[in-house]
């Protein structure tokens, strides 16, 4: 049989261009375990990075894969410098390794590694994100998506009311770092909307001596309860961090207001209650991002990014009683119900 006509290879091989273009990466990595780069913006061991990851391996599924991990641990390295270097450490053993995605969790992460990116960089796929990307300046940028990370406040003050009914003013309190900008629009909005609430204060500071003023200033007569955000970026006198876990105790001995927050590591350092959000919900969601892209063949962007919606009802007991709360058997038994504050637990 005569070789087929020049002509005829060439529209064969034009056919299968596009079609190859299809095929999801898994086909390209076939011959080995598909590899993940997993940038964490804060560290681990703790409760929110690592419920995220399990959640992100969940959601991708039994796939073979293998996974770097690199801390970012913006709770110690908070500077804009330091961000950017350890960005920066991280990109270079992503170019190194070439993972066949890379996934951020939390805002710093995303926002770093993805200005770092351009269009042959690995599909990024995020959670955590309290901004979206316009807010991150990112909202060109090629082959990316992700989940965002929106607080649940109206579900979160009506379990606070029903733990303790007299509550109408409230106090907002956060650190200075950007991500929280969108969320404290959010909670206005969300305020604005709530018959009988009122936001008292909303009072942003990086001063640790400024943090505990406020707080004793809400709890004389200035607001019914407290909505404390960031509390990782808080400095003392010398310019060092403050620990999250010291200002969340310090607040327990010191305000007689009950509280609320977003996340169910407050919870444990003694938050009164909160409607979380879930944190392997946000994983979750990321995972089966990835597996679209790595095991089905779609393309980053045209999956959509949206927020996660389910939360989870959480009580520090230890906060009820100490702030002379009955909690009833309904709450008792619809929520996650944390006995003891986290240090009680690390002394025993």
């Amino acid at each position: 049989m005569p070789p087929p006509a020049p002509s005829l290879v060439r529209r064969a091989v034009c056919r299968a261009l596009p079609l190859a273009a299809m095929l999801p990466l898994r086909t390209a990595a076939a011959r080995r375990p598909l590899r993940i780069y997993h940038v964490m913006s804060f560290d681990s061991p703790w409760r929110w990075t690592d419920g995220q990851f399990a959640g992100f391996k969940e959601g991708l599924g039994p796939s073979q894969a293998e996974y770097r991990v690199f801390q970012m641990d913006v709770k110690r390295f908070s500077t804009p410098e330091a961000k950017a270097d350890q960005a920066a450490v991280a990109w270079r053993d992503i170019q190194i390794w070439q993972p066949d995605l890379v996934y951020t969790s939390d805002d710093d992460a995303l926002a770093h590694i993805g200005r770092l990116r351009d269009a042959s960089s690995p599909p990024l796929v995020f959670s955590g994100a309290n901004r979206t990307l316009a807010d991150h300046g990112l909202e060109q940028a090629p082959n990316l998506t992700g989940v965002l990370e929106e607080e649940h406040f109206a579900e979160s003050v009506q379990l606070l009311r029903t733990l303790s009914g007299q509550v109408r003013r409230l106090a907002v309190i956060s650190d200075a770092a950007p991500h929280w900008a969108p969320v404290i629009r959010r909670i206005r909005t969300r305020a604005a909307a709530m018959p009988g609430i009122e936001l008292a204060q909303v009072d942003l500071t990086s001063r640790y001596a400024e943090f505990q003023s406020r707080v004793k200033h809400y709890g004389q007569g200035h607001a019914d309860a407290v909505v404390y955000l960031g509390i990782f970026n808080l400095k003392d006198a010398s310019g060092r961090n403050v620990p999250y876990k010291t200002v969340q105790r310090w607040v327990t001995e010191n305000s007689a207001l009950p509280d609320i927050s977003f996340w169910i590591d407050r919870i444990h350092h003694g938050v009164l209650c909160s409607v979380t959000v879930s944190e392997h919900e946000q994983g979750l969601a990321a995972g089966r991002l990835a597996r679209a892209i790595l095991i089905d063949g779609r393309r980053a962007a045209d999956l959509p990014i949206l927020p996660t919606v389910k939360g989870h009802p959480a009580i520090s007991l230890a906060r009820a009683r100490q702030l002379g709360i009955t909690v009833k058997a309904t709450e008792l038994l619809s929520s996650e119900i944390v006995t003891e504050f986290e240090w009680n637990k690390a002394s025993g």
